[in-house]
């Protein structure tokens, strides 16, 4: 029996190895479960205790004896379940967290500040660094969406889109000539415009959102953005990409 996905969803290869004895011997005091399962009686009795607190195994007493039996295994989805929502808790713990988080760094409103993320991983934490600092109403600027940008992470960046559209983000792109279908994509997207290059191809992008700009590069080998934050610089590519923005098509 293949058990890899009881290791994924969080269980050890002793828990495992103790809840298939239990399913193999049904009610059961200790010894035989130390018998069958060939785990040192000490870790037998660990375990069983962490598996009654994960609710996959329960016992009655009988005589000053514990019994103890494999729960049914259709609760190792309440399991999953109860990890899912216990992850989803903790995920507005740290959303909570993260402007106290964000007050004790140091900040100094006169320095520009770069930063440089690299291969598709650093793409990703930037797009969602995006996300966490974005307000509502407030609007995305895409200069040169390339082509072989989508091609490679588009199963990310549509689940991204959802996330913006629904924290109410506006996003406008300028896409390059030879993306269309992914900007026809883009268009039926809520609070998106879509316009394009006439006959520009190329795997540099340049992004403006709140006060920070991007310039990336991408290829099949390697990723690298370059990203910007200061009030001055994002303020004029914004008026670079609105004079784009009246020669771009439709």
């Amino acid at each position: 029996m293949d058990t890899q996905i009881l290791e994924e969803i969080g269980l050890t290869k002793t828990e495992i190895k103790i809840y298939l004895t239990l399913l193999e011997l049904g009610e059961s005091t200790t010894t035989p479960i130390i018998k069958l399962s060939g785990i040192h009686a000490s870790k037998v009795y660990e375990f069983l205790d962490k598996l009654t607190s994960k609710g996959l195994v329960r016992y009655i007493s009988r005589s000053n004896k514990k019994y103890f039996s494999a729960s049914d295994p259709i609760q190792l989805t309440e399991f999953i379940k109860d990890k899912q929502d216990r992850i989803t808790k903790q995920q507005k713990q740290v959303e909570n967290l993260i402007p106290e988080l964000n007050s004790l760094q140091k900040c100094d409103k006169e320095k520009i500040k770069a930063e440089t993320y690299e291969g598709l991983n650093g793409i990703k934490s930037l797009y969602n660094k995006m996300l966490s600092v974005f307000e509502k109403g407030e609007t995305q600027y895409v200069i040169g969406a390339p082509r072989i940008g989508n091609e490679l992470i588009e199963g990310f960046l549509l689940d991204w889109h959802k996330k913006r559209i629904k924290k109410g983000i506006r996003c406008k792109y300028i896409y390059d000539s030879d993306a269309r279908d992914y900007g026809k994509i883009r268009e039926k997207m809520p609070l998106t415009e879509v316009r394009y290059f006439k006959d520009i191809s190329s795997p540099v992008w340049i992004e403006i959102f709140k006060n920070y700009i991007f310039t990336g590069h991408i290829n099949k080998h390697n990723a690298v953005i370059f990203l910007i934050k200061d009030n001055e610089i994002a303020k004029t590519y914004k008026e670079y990409f609105n004079q784009l923005w009246k020669i771009a098509k439709k």
